[in-house]
């Protein structure tokens, strides 16, 4: 199980971009502030898979294996550390017969993102993906939907497993089985500085965006209840903060690594 305190630990400080003011596209210069938000119990990331998948054990061998060879915290390094990244070389299978069809949605960077120069799927989640896949004979195909479309899909058939920055939570569980947890995160209020949002009891009254179906937007339902502000949910992550950048929602709740991921890109 990896920990990652040791990254990302200025999140909760000022985080500096540059965000598009108003209609005219002109460009202002604003800054993103974020702050930690307490959670019970673990906020972690594992693979799914429909329930009863015999693909279950044998990919949580060669996760397991990934991790207790070292090559887990390269990839790590690689995605979630940006001054120390370098390039981790990962097997190719040989010889296969059968494709395996992977769920993800590629709004979720560094965990899965689109490359706009080569138009392919890369990041932390697909490198999992490629290692564990070929290590077991496998080819990858890769399919791009919906957060809040995954599991339906693995349900239907229409893809293996999914690997997708997904939390195993208990409602989750009714309906897929997980494997172990290969990485654990924080979620964080992220928003304007000039709003002056630096506490939960800030958030009353204002409206606070999420990727539908996902960890984020159950905490976010729960917060709700006790601190009085909307919540806007929204099926891409671009998407939410395109709101944010508008001014249509005043601060989002989202995991600090998807967080880092998309205020490197502004």
């Amino acid at each position: 199980m990896m920990k990652k305190n040791w990254l990302l630990a200025g999140m909760s400080a000022v985080l500096s971009v540059g965000i598009l003011a108003g209609c005219g596209g002109d460009e202002a210069t604003d800054q993103l502030v974020s702050f930690e938000i307490p959670s019970e119990g673990e906020l972690g990331s594992a693979i799914a898979f429909p329930k009863g998948s015999e693909l279950l054990e044998p990919f949580n061998q060669t996760l397991n294996e990934l991790i207790e060879s070292g090559k887990m915290d390269d990839l790590i390094i690689k995605w979630f550390d940006a001054e120390e990244a370098t390039e981790v070389e990962l097997p190719e299978a040989t010889e296969t017969t059968t494709t395996l069809i992977m769920g993800t949605s590629a709004d979720y960077p560094p965990y899965e993102s689109v490359d706009l120069e080569t138009g392919e799927i890369v990041g932390f989640d697909i490198d999992i993906a490629k290692y564990i896949t070929a290590q077991l004979g496998y080819d990858l195909q890769i399919e791009d939907m919906d957060f809040n479309g995954l599991i339906p899909a693995m349900e239907s058939g229409r893809v293996d497993f999914v690997l997708a920055g997904m939390t195993p939570t208990e409602e989750r569980k009714e309906n897929v089985d997980f494997s172990d947890i290969y990485y654990e995160a924080t979620n964080l209020i992220v928003s304007k500085e000039s709003t002056e949002i630096s506490s939960l009891e800030d958030l009353e009254g204002l409206k606070v965006g999420v990727q539908l179906g996902s960890i984020q937007e159950e905490e976010a339902d729960e917060l709700a209840e006790v601190y009085g502000f909307e919540v806007v949910k929204l099926n891409r992550i671009p998407e939410i903060m395109q709101e944010l950048n508008a001014g249509r929602i005043d601060a989002i709740l989202m995991e600090d690594t998807v967080a880092e991921g998309h205020l490197n890109a502004q």
